[in-house]
Order: structure tokens, then sequence, then C-alpha cells
């Protein structure tokens, strides 16, 4: 499962999507859920609020923090059933303050590879 070679390959996989310029392609506020299942889960489907999506990627809002270089599979946009069935690799991941300091939600950038 977790092995040297699999953990080099991430870096490489990481490093490449990093070099890719993603504010090239229009990014889009949409307020709708996007579908994914995670490598180490692909028995489970998870929905995850967008708070935009473009066609290399997504920010999404979750309730805990996602682990950069986490790969899965996006399946679906909705409203409106997107089919996207793209790999996807997280590649940041932060807490969401209020006023007070307290960590509200997490959003995490997802890219579609």
């Amino acid at each position: 499962m977790d092995s040297r070679s699999r953990r080099s390959q991430l870096r490489r996989a990481s490093a490449f999507l990093e070099s890719i310029e993603r504010r090239d392609s229009g990014r889009h506020g949409n307020t709708g859920e996007i579908v994914l299942f995670w490598h180490h889960d692909p028995g489970t489907n998870c929905r995850y609020e967008t708070i935009d999506v473009s066609g290399t990627g997504a920010r999404i809002r979750t309730d805990a923090p996602l682990p950069e270089g986490m790969t899965g599979v996006a399946l679906e946009l909705q409203p409106g059933d997107v089919q996207l069935e793209r790999a996807a690799m997280v590649v940041w991941s932060r807490g969401i303050r209020d006023a007070e300091g307290r960590t509200t939600h997490h959003e995490a950038g997802i890219r579609f590879i």
C-alpha cells in the first residue's frame, strides 16, 4: 500500500501538477456538490460543497482537513449531473477561522489529473 516507490510517484505527480498554471483557465463560483471517492476507501462516495470549479480543479468546503497528496476519482458535479470521471488529488488544505480565531470549517483545493 504505502511503499517508497508509491510515495515517490506521488511526489513526482504533485510536483508536475504544481507546475501547471491553474489560473490560465477560468474559475466559476459554484454552490453545488462534487462527488468523489478516495483511493484509500473506494467503496465510499463522498460529497463536498464546492466553492468554485474550473476545468482543472475545484475548491471545496470540508468539516476536517484533507491530507495533501491524497488521490481519488471525481465522479460528478451536482446539480446538473455533470459526469467527471477524472482522477483527482488534494493539492492544499487549510482551516478557515472566524473573527475570534476559531476554526469554523476547512477548505481544500482539488486538482483534476
